[in-house]
């Protein structure tokens, strides 16, 4: 199988985990869990996600359950949360997610929309990092990609 295949395949494996209602949407914990099982026989052995921010240092969670439990706090302050995924950029050594975080507030119930993107880097047709980034541009621009062409 070639990188090209496993590439495909893997973005298949990975849209097909968070489709919900005709669209790419991975939904609050229920999505979270669909993604999980995922990696749970697609992560590279040494599989990491790492969550960053404007504001501070990445944080860098280890493995699998590393994983669950980064998005799970990412996802805390939330009544309601989906990741709307918009665009999957397949590269050489990474797969690139453009997407819009839309949330409901625990406190007052208020509804924000935010444009991200996650990079998924591959190693030995696995899954060997996920970093998470608020900023859409940022994203983008740590995969190697133009935001201005890309939706950033």
């Amino acid at each position: 199988m070639s990188k090209q295949q496993s590439t495909a395949e893997l973005i298949e494996l990975i849209r097909w985990g968070v489709m919900s209602a005709g669209g790419a949407t991975l939904e609050g914990s229920e999505g979270i869990d669909q993604m999980t099982e995922i990696l749970r026989h697609n992560s590279h052995p040494e599989f990491v996600t790492i969550m960053s921010s404007e504001s501070g240092m990445p944080l860098e969670y280890r493995g699998v359950e590393g994983f669950r439990e980064a998005l799970s706090d990412w996802i805390s302050p939330y009544e309601r949360f989906r990741l709307e995924i918009d665009e999957a950029i397949p590269l050489a050594d990474k797969i690139v997610f453009v997407a819009r975080q839309v949330a409901t507030t625990k406190h007052d119930g208020v509804e924000i929309e935010t444009p991200s993107a996650s990079v998924w880097w591959l190693e030995d047709g696995l899954i060997r990092q996920a970093s998470f980034y608020l900023d859409q541009r940022a994203g983008l621009e740590a995969a190697g990609l133009d935001p201005d062409r890309h939706g950033g």
